[in-house]
């Protein structure tokens, strides 16, 4: 697939940027971290175009080690809005420690940010999975509107389909068997395919916005 038409495709997490500016003084607060998280994705993309152009890959690499533990982080802070771990700050707090330790030593020891940390990509991948299962578990039990119109469904199958992808990509990269075996069309159809998957996830991420709540208007009985 041609890099340029890559780079188009990449930039569909506009849509939800886009849409999510607009409606930003109006919707519920609780969605401010998956916002964030857009714009820190979508400014990743343009980035990554220039430093390519440019000829910077390693810049790159460095910049998509650190975006790593940023959209952990922005993803952690949505779950813990919608009462996963029960509004509990020290939980959050500790997840969010843990897994910046991991982060840190991994890429100091590995990688020193200049190659990718593939160890912690599949790792806050299937934590971002699991949390998200989580929220579907709940969804089921507590909601009582429709699911289709609840955001935090489309939300949660975006990061679904996505880091389950993810893990498949960089894992096959981590595997010597495959590095040796895997030929230069596969991982050719395999990146495509995640550039598709891209495009799903992010017009999923479009819906979801739409579908956020207004902010609750609470009014003094005085």
């Amino acid at each position: 697939m041609d890099s340029t038409v890559r780079f188009i495709l990449s930039l569909s997490i506009g849509l939800a940027v886009i849409i999510g500016i607009v409606r930003f003084r109006r919707i519920d607060s609780s969605y401010y971290p998956f916002l964030y998280n857009a714009i820190a994705a979508l400014s990743v993309e343009i980035l990554n175009r220039i430093l390519n152009v440019t000829g910077h890959p390693h810049a790159f690499t460095f910049m998509l080690n650190v975006f790593s533990y940023i959209d952990f982080f922005f993803f952690l802070w949505l779950f813990h809005n919608w009462g996963l771990f029960n509004r509990r700050k020290t939980t959050f707090i500790a997840i969010a420690s843990v897994f910046f330790i991991i982060w840190l030593v991994s890429n100091i020891i590995l990688t020193g940010f200049i190659k990718n940390n593939s160890y912690f990509f599949i790792l806050y991948a299937f934590a971002l999975i699991f949390f998200s299962v989580n929220t579907f578990n709940k969804m089921v039990v507590n909601e009582r509107s429709s699911i289709y119109r609840n955001p935090k469904f489309w939300i949660c199958l975006g990061i679904i389909i996505f880091y389950s992808f993810f893990i498949v990509v960089f894992a096959t990269g981590l595997s010597v068997f495959f590095e040796r075996n895997m030929s230069r069309v596969f991982r050719r159809e395999l990146w495509a395919i995640s550039v598709y998957s891209n495009l799903l996830v992010n017009l999923l991420y479009a819906v979801a916005v739409i579908c956020i709540p207004r902010k609750k208007n609470y009014t003094s009985l005085f």
